[in-house]
């Protein structure tokens, strides 16, 4: 079903139109052609979660053989607080005092610049229908890959993937099998989120109206200018001229 296109309404509002070409010209990232199957795959889930990868909601990368469906934070954090028992949620950073060795758990991403060393994040989303939170916590050195954001805001970095973890946990039927970017590994090329960009069409020729007169003036042969004839001093001239 190569030409097989799907449509729907995605969460934040907007009509989506998705085919096997559009995700694998615009969508799909990592240096590599997906397989057939993982598009659809990849469309299957955009429409069952109402995705829409044209805003970039999702998008979909192939590493070492392997397709992974990326979704950004904001959709998770979106749809969240659209679920009818969301209640709240909670997220911040892990740091340990290098004078006293204590553990801290504390809300936001402020680090002690010479008295903390940073080496985690947690995150808590309360549900209204559950007595306890599901809470993530994650270690900086697992994720932390060294490079972009990861090198200039670990701090908020680590924090985002601990709370995209707990939402997780906390929403398994609307999240399962989505991840953000920054919880996959380091591909062997740098992946950027594509910037999707609309499909060019062939543009309507354009028809003009003539007027019939000029088109049958147009399409009578023109008549030729006659040649002059020489006078007759010329004539003489040239009867000169000619040596017997």
């Amino acid at each position: 079903m190569p030409d097989a296109i799907v449509k729907y309404t995605a969460s934040d509002g907007s009509e989506v139109k998705l085919s096997p070409a559009i995700v694998q010209q615009y969508i799909v990232t990592g240096g590599q052609q997906a397989d057939p199957r993982e598009v659809f795959s990849f469309m299957a889930k955009c429409q069952a979660r109402h995705l829409n990868p044209l805003a970039g909601d999702a998008y979909m990368t192939v590493f070492k053989g392997k397709a992974s469906v990326i979704v950004s934070k904001d959709y998770f954090v979106r749809t969240a607080t659209q679920q009818p028992t969301f209640d709240g949620m909670r997220a911040g950073v892990v740091v340990i005092n290098k004078e006293t060795g204590e553990l801290i758990y504390r809300e936001g991403t402020i680090v002690g610049a010479n008295t903390e060393v940073l080496v985690g994040g947690w995150a808590e989303v309360h549900d209204k229908s559950r007595s306890h939170p599901s809470r993530a916590e994650v270690s900086l050195a697992e994720y932390d890959q060294h490079h972009s954001l990861w090198n200039t805001k670990k701090a908020t970095m680590i924090r985002k993937v601990a709370l995209v973890q707990a939402l997780r946990e906390a929403y398994p039927g609307s999240y399962g099998g989505l991840y953000d970017s920054d919880e996959m590994p380091e591909p062997d090329v740098p992946v950027t989120p594509p910037v999707p960009q609309p499909v060019y069409q062939q543009p309507s020729p354009v028809e003009v109206a003539l007027d019939p007169e000029q088109v049958a003036e147009a399409a009578e042969p023109q008549p030729q200018q006659p040649v002059p004839e020489p006078q007759a001093e010329e004539l003489a001239l040239e009867a000169e001229d000619i040596e017997f």
